[in-house]
């Protein structure tokens, strides 16, 4: 049926959003000690978290999931984390402090961060605004059809495990998925009281904010500038390939995966500044909710975060001050004390994710075929697209470009966080693999966390890259205030001095506003509009179209029980069905890999009803008395399977409604 489209409905969906990520994580963080930025950083995270968590784990129990239940988990791991914080203070085994940032900003800096955090929120919800530009604010790509159906499921079924919301499409037994994201969507959706597809829009207009927010979070635990947080909120806003591309490809879960990697080592950082029950709670909390967000997400913070354990144990071998470690202890004994501690970490990890490592592991030994996408582009065209930001764009961010070059130049004024340019040169080295020589089975084998897919690899570069943006960003602002220090009208003025740092981070990020356009706004829009179109620049023929919505919306008018399937073509917009409407379709996917023996028959073989006794077989098993034809395949050219073709006369069907894109049939016998 039409999705309200209108302001307040967003707004309203938007703000639940925010709060079902700012509270249960929130409270989780606070009752682990956890204060200032490093709280406001990790909350979404533990807020995803404490889902992750709670949905599988009742699902064992029998228990329903529903906003109730995830109060009750919340109050659980709040109540664990403040008992061990209480605990390890009252042994004498932890003193807390150590583990908190080791400079100190001005509350103007405080302030001012903030609101560079806040304009990067207000720039990912404009952008994805502005990208709505067609009839309908359905999302059109490959796999959102899946979140949309299961964000649905566990709303009306209360089942929060790991296989349920994938029998919507593989039933009767489903199929494995990490679903944090899924199960804040159905706390989103159950309590804003939108529609699925309002629901989505509101989940995803935040995006590049939660990733500002993380990155803020990060450079505030290592100690770094102020100016250098806020410039690079800023760049984390604007920088394409961060968050929007995964966005406008439908990667919805490895999005949200990749805005939160950073928080990863704001986690481990607390943990190897202060190792106690405390910080290992939150470092474990923090790991599952990287698992539970998207199971690339943990191996993308595991690989994002070894370039500070590097550069602490290369420190540690050279008898450099490290935080947390007494004087004179030697690097051999550094090295070994934080492997032994990481260890009961790991294994408190493991224990809670215990569902979600079990069913990665039956997944990736079942049935469902990996394909690698095998990209073969010339490697200077991978470095040109790496270093400009962009893949599904044609222009260059060349400002973000320009930034990125003074950051690599000055990396040296990094102090502590120089790993940050051994995570670059990492992970734009892996992305270049993919993209040059993506059909080498080492490669496949080497990327397969990420099905071996560039895309997925440029977004996992682009957290060092804009964090060096940001950092050239950054010196510029101090080469501009060391300037002007020095000019005559400065220095006679007394109170200039004291505010010049002030002014000439207002200057800088004025400049970038104007020389990048609104820090890409527009075209960040554009690339976002894909997710909507499902297409190429200049497509704009969406596969779930107003017609087919206007046909699902007359479902609803004819009595569809709950224990009824209706059969439909799986690559057009009909697979969205569930998702608008709550009646469940026979193809609740696009994708066509493994499909229930049933629909795979019916799809081959339903015009020949009357003739095969199987096809009968199938529609009663399914309790099929229905059918629903779109028009606009999710594939172009795609024509529809040669079952459900030209069933216009056939004598064992009644057409009920049509329009120029869609058709419902009844069965008559």
């Amino acid at each position: 049926m039409p999705t309200p489209d209108t302001f307040w409905s967003y707004f309203g969906a938007t703000l639940t959003y925010l709060a079902v990520l700012a509270i249960p994580g929130g409270l989780v963080g606070r009752a682990a000690g956890l204060r200032g930025w490093a709280l406001a950083g990790l909350a979404p995270l533990l807020s995803y978290t404490v889902t992750g968590l709670a949905g599988p784990w009742l699902a064992l129990a029998g228990v329903s999931y529903n906003p109730l239940t995830v109060a009750g988990v919340t109050a659980v791991l709040a109540g664990l984390g403040f008992g061990l914080r209480k605990l390890g203070q009252s042994r004498g085994w932890i003193k807390p402090g150590a583990e908190e940032p080791p400079t100190k900003w001005h509350p103007r800096a405080h302030y001012a961060v903030a609101a560079c955090v806040a304009l990067a929120v207000g720039i990912s919800i404009l952008v994805v605004l502005s990208a709505r530009g067609g009839t309908t604010a359905v999302f059109q790509r490959w796999d959102t059809v899946f979140h949309a159906n299961g964000i649905r499921y566990i709303a009306e079924t209360g089942d929060g495990s790991l296989t349920g919301m994938g029998t919507i499409n593989w039933y009767p037994d489903g199929s494995f998925y990490p679903n944090a994201y899924h199960l804040v969507g159905s706390l989103v959706y159950s309590i804003s009281g939108t529609t699925i597809p309002v629901t989505l829009n509101a989940i995803t207009m935040p995006v590049a904010g939660i990733f500002a927010l993380s990155m803020v979070a990060l450079i505030r635990q290592l100690g770094g500038r102020a100016v250098f947080a806020g410039c690079t909120a800023l760049v984390a806003a604007a920088a394409t390939t961060g968050a929007y591309e995964s966005v406008s490809s439908g990667l919805l879960p490895f999005a949200l995966g990749i805005v939160l990697t950073p928080l990863a080592v704001v986690a481990l950082a607390r943990f190897l500044a202060r190792p106690g029950l405390d910080t290992g709670y939150v470092l474990a909390l923090t790991a599952v909710g990287l698992l539970a967000a998207h199971s690339s997400a943990l191996f993308g913070a595991l690989l994002f975060a070894f370039p500070l354990v590097v550069q602490r144990w290369y420190r540690a071998l050279r008898h450099k001050r490290l935080d947390g470690v007494p004087e004179g202890r030697g690097g051999r004994r550094v090295i070994g004390g934080d492997v032994v501690k990481m260890v009961p970490v790991m294994a408190g990890s493991a224990l809670l994710a215990a569902p979600h490592i079990l069913g990665a592991l039956k997944f990736t030994s079942g049935s469902y075929p990996y394909y690698a996408w095998g990209s073969d582009l010339p490697v200077v065209k991978s470095l040109g697209l790496l270093v400009t930001f962009r893949q599904v764009l044609s222009a260059p961010q060349v400002w973000l470009t320009v930034l990125l070059v003074i950051g690599v130049l000055s990396l040296f004024r990094l102090g502590r966080m120089r790993w940050i340019g051994l995570a670059a040169l990492g992970f734009s080295a892996l992305f270049v693999l993919v993209a040059s020589f993506g059909a080498e089975p080492w490669v496949i084998s080497l990327s397969r966390p990420w099905w071996n897919d560039r895309y997925r690899l440029m977004a996992l570069a682009a957290i060092p890259l804009c964090l060096l943006a940001g950092h050239g960003m950054a010196e510029l602002q101090r080469w501009f205030a060391k300037w002007a220090s020095g000019r005559s009208w400065v220095k006679s003025r007394p109170a200039l001095p004291a505010r010049l740092g002030l002014a000439t981070a207002v200057f800088i990020v004025a400049a970038s506003a104007v020389l990048t356009k609104g820090f890409y706004t527009e075209s960040n829009a554009h690339a976002v509009s894909f997710l909507y179109y499902n297409g190429p620049e200049g497509e704009v023929t969406p596969p779930v179209s107003a017609d087919e919505l206007a046909a699902m919306n007359e479902l609803t008018k004819m009595g569809i029980g709950p224990d009824e399937k209706v059969l439909n073509e799986r690559f057009d917009g009909t697979a969205w069905l569930y998702a608008i409407t709550g009646i469940h379709p026979v193809a609740g996917h696009y994708d066509p890999g493994v499909p229930p023996p049933d629909a795979k028959y019916l799809a081959l073989h339903f015009r020949d009803y009357d003739t095969d006794p199987e096809v009968r077989a199938a529609v009663r098993r399914l309790n099929i008395k229905h059918v629903l034809i779109g028009s606009t395949p999710i594939k172009i050219g795609e024509p529809p399977a040669p079952g459900l073709r030209d069933l216009d006369g056939l004598g064992f069907l009644r057409k009920d409604f049509g329009n120029a894109g869609a058709s419902i049939y009844t069965l008559t016998r």
